[in-house]
């Protein structure tokens, strides 16, 4: 009897050791797993950043995606006032998508340049609507005021505007200069004039003429009425201007323009830095 006992209890002490006993095998998987030495720590995925430009904060990160940890929302929340906060919250858990709707702001932009400008407007603003990301929102959104305020002489000035900028968008600067220079010259009180004078500042330092890029630089940068496009203008006449080897107290004078009466421009930070730099640089 002692002897069958003992069979037994032996057969049973090699179930357990071998695993095929139910709860050794349990018991097996629940055993904590050696560290491997040498092995780094799991990092958390850096996420993407976008830059907010804050009157009181000036330009503040905000990450892309997820959740804001307990860490960030201190650092970001705390230098904003609390009309941004909302503003940093929803964008904190977005992500990017600066693809999506590309057909459709194609197809305003092209009615934009047909002059069908009633259509581009609704083509616009339903695109800003169903693709709230996309990184073309903020041009969409332009074009909708502009064509809102821009329709004086029958669209004859708006709809050479919106040549020009095909022309340049396909990359023929010189068939968009002439268009424009053209709209320049016929409607020079159009109240899409400081566009006309802004993209032909831009081309003429693109194509390396930096006296022409001055010339309407200055022109666009007419602070007389609304003109939202002024320190853009002022910026370009700054850089044109040294370009030209011209004193470095005229680019001062074109950055300080921006730096007095556009202090919430989002050129100011660059003015302001630019400025210094070219303070350093000037003989005590």
């Amino acid at each position: 009897m002692r002897s069958a006992r003992t069979v037994l209890f032996a057969a049973l002490l090699i179930l357990a050791t071998s695993g095929i006993w139910p709860g050794a095998a349990a018991s097996a998987s629940a055993a904590p797993q050696p560290k491997k030495e040498g092995a780094p720590p799991a990092e958390r995925p850096r996420r993407p950043k976008i830059m907010i430009s804050t009157p009181q904060s000036g330009v503040v990160a905000v990450p892309l995606g997820g959740e804001f940890e307990v860490d960030e929302a201190d650092s970001v929340l705390s230098g904003l006032p609390r009309t941004y906060q909302a503003l940093v919250r929803r964008f904190g858990t977005m992500s990017p998508a600066d693809s999506m709707g590309e057909g459709a702001y194609r197809w305003a932009d092209a009615a934009f340049a047909a002059g069908k400008f009633d259509d581009a407007s609704k083509g616009y603003l339903d695109f800003a609507r169903r693709y709230p990301r996309n990184l073309k929102v903020n041009d969409a959104l332009s074009a909708t005021l502009l064509i809102k305020e821009a329709r004086d002489f029958e669209d004859q000035p708006l709809l050479l505007y919106a040549r020009g900028r095909a022309f340049r968008a396909v990359g023929k600067p010189d068939s968009a200069v002439a268009v424009l220079t053209a709209a320049a010259q016929r409607y020079p009180g159009a109240k899409v004039r400081h566009h006309v004078h802004l993209m032909l500042a831009e081309i003429e330092r693109s194509r390396g003429d930096h006296a022409a890029a001055l010339r309407w630089a200055v022109a666009g940068a007419d602070t007389t009425g609304k003109n939202r496009l002024a320190p853009f203008a002022l910026r370009i006449a700054a850089e044109s201007s040294i370009d030209l080897g011209e004193p470095p107290q005229k680019a001062l004078a074109y950055y300080k323009e921006i730096l007095e009466r556009y202090p919430r421009s989002p050129v100011t930070p660059e003015a302001r830095s630019r400025s210094l730099e070219i303070r350093k640089r000037m003989p005590q």
